[in-house]
């Protein structure tokens, strides 16, 4: 077993800027960026819930049905935290079956965490736009996915940082649609801050959640939602507050 979950992490934690294989050579469906909050607010708790959350929701019928809807589906992770760290960046995944979304599931279980201190969600969103826009990445609908319990606290003064308006604008130009999951219980009005700040795109949204503990559901809610193609998202309606 511990072999199997070096080997797990050893795969998802290959380098994801390289040139694409072979078997992804052919342009996705979907490519679709996680990008989750691992800043200082978030204890270790909290981030097995995310992480776990995550995980579990691959193996989701609900998000089985989106997947096999939407085609071939490309996914990747961003751990972002404050500004001034770099983020952690973990390798493409192609879905194009059950088992290709069994081994995600595996791989996310054992995700390690290396960034923390403040809210740096511009950097962490301009990741993720990096490794949507690298060579050899290749899709018909770019998406990513913030989750997150805080607004931006990045500085002015930070060397490394990006202002999440800077972000934001590049998504846009890129034709990138942001959504976001708001985990609310410390900041009863991030929803609406991620609506006005943060999303972008065509029928973007915003799942607002008032704990961790919902978090599970609220992320598979999210992603079938996101998933799923246009016509057919419209149809997926959440059983939690959803803002546009």
């Amino acid at each position: 077993m511990h072999l199997r979950i070096l080997a797990a992490l050893a795969l998802l934690t290959a380098p994801a800027l390289t040139t694409l294989t072979a078997a992804h050579a052919r342009c996705a469906d979907l490519a679709i960026v996680l990008a989750v909050d691992a800043s200082g607010s978030i204890n270790a708790a909290d981030f097995s819930l995310q992480r776990l959350g995550y995980a579990l929701a691959f193996a989701d019928p609900q998000v089985q049905t989106a997947l096999q809807a939407a085609g071939t589906v490309d996914v990747a992770l961003v751990l972002w935290g404050d500004s001034e760290m770099s983020p952690q960046i973990f390798a493409w995944h192609r879905i194009t079956g059950p088992d290709d979304a069994a081994a995600l599931t595996a791989s996310l279980r054992y995700i390690p965490r290396t960034v923390t201190g403040n809210t740096g969600i511009g950097r962490g969103v301009w990741a993720a736009l990096d490794l949507l826009s690298a060579p050899g990445v290749c899709a018909m609908r770019k998406i990513i996915n913030v989750s997150g319990d805080g607004v931006e606290t990045w500085s002015p003064r930070a060397r490394a940082g990006v202002p999440l308006a800077a972000a934001r604008a590049r998504a846009a130009d890129l034709g990138v649609t942001i959504n976001a999951l708001a985990i609310t219980q410390d900041q009863p009005g991030l929803a609406d801050w991620y609506s006005q700040h943060l999303i972008t795109g065509a029928q973007s949204f915003v799942i607002a959640v008032d704990g961790y503990d919902a978090f599970g559901a609220a992320i598979i809610q999210k992603l079938a939602r996101e998933i799923a193609p246009p016509q057919l998202a419209a149809a997926t309606a959440p059983s939690v507050p959803l803002w546009h």
